[in-house]
């Protein structure tokens, strides 16, 4: 008996179980996996559902609000009809309303800083604000320049303020320190602005004073060319400008003690040459003066 040879096309097929291997989640559906496992995102399917009924409210409230902005707008019940003027004396409150030109005009819309800038331009106004006063009136407080001292020009006595600016409609202080502009330039006018060194320089000579009780300070005289001018009862003491104004009043009391110590008032001292001023003390004018320091003055005979 002989037995069939097996042959490779003879052979059953053998059956292997084949295992399917899940492919793992990436990391960002692992992400967005437990993302959504959240309690607290539960809601998001339901949103969106409802999405289109929150933006067709979101869009009935701006077109509600433009409504209403329009209406107040134009609105007659926000026009201007109340300007409330605070902190007048000397300037007219009636003047202020009219430079303002806010009546009428919608509160909103109004430019107040427009209306600022013309009424600052009163000489007598230091400073103004305005502010709306709702529902339909605006409130403008002034600040006003007050007198602290006189300037004479032209045979005018004219207040000044500490800016040195020319006030209008104001008294002259009784007390306050008079200047007197002995050049015709420049000219003197409400609102014109005085040299404010030549302010600075008389309210520090007017606090010290003369260097000795005698003799006295009478005025205060100013000029394009000499500038500042200190009148005692003997003479001029001529400061110019203020530079080096401790040194120019140590020379002053120098040359006040030397010409006491001659028995003679000191006509004119000239302090505008440092080391070398110009000096009269009596009838005899010095020469050649040189100041060697703040403690010695060497005046010749």
């Amino acid at each position: 008996m002989s037995e069939t040879p097996t042959t490779p096309e003879n052979e059953a097929p053998v059956t292997e179980d084949v295992v399917v291997q899940p492919v793992p989640l990436t990391r960002r559906q692992r992400v967005g996996q437990g993302i959504a496992s959240l309690p607290a995102l539960s809601w998001l399917p339901r949103l969106r559902v409802a999405w289109p009924r929150f933006a067709l409210a979101a869009i009935v409230i701006s077109v509600a609000s433009l409504a209403v902005m329009l209406a107040l707008l134009n609105s007659p019940l926000l026009e201007i009809e109340t300007v409330d003027v605070e902190g007048t004396d000397v300037i007219s409150a009636a003047s202020v309303k009219q430079l303002a030109g806010l009546k009428g005009e919608h509160v909103l819309l109004a430019d107040l800083e427009a209306a600022e800038r013309r009424i600052a331009a009163l000489p007598m106004v230091k400073e103004v604000s305005i502010g709306r006063d709702w529902p339909n009136g605006v409130r403008v407080v002034i600040v006003e320049r007050t007198p602290w001292g006189r300037w004479r020009a032209n045979d005018t006595v004219w207040a000044f303020d500490s800016e040195g600016v020319i006030l209008e409609g104001a008294a002259p202080a009784f007390d306050g320190r008079i200047v007197t502009q002995t050049s015709a330039l420049p000219a003197i006018r409400a609102g014109a602005q005085i040299d404010l060194t030549a302010v600075a320089m008389v309210a520090e000579l007017h606090k010290r004073g003369a260097p000795l009780p005698l003799p006295s300070v009478l005025a205060y005289e100013w000029s394009l060319t000499d500038g500042l001018v200190v009148v005692t009862e003997h003479g001029h003491i001529i400061f110019g400008d203020a530079d080096g104004l401790d040194f120019k009043y140590a020379v002053w009391d120098l040359l006040e003690r030397e010409a006491q110590g001659r028995g003679e008032p000191l006509i004119l001292a000239d302090l505008r040459f440092g080391l070398r001023p110009r000096v009269e003390i009596g009838l005899n004018v010095g020469r050649d003066i040189r100041i060697q320091n703040h403690a010695t003055a060497s005046i010749p005979e």
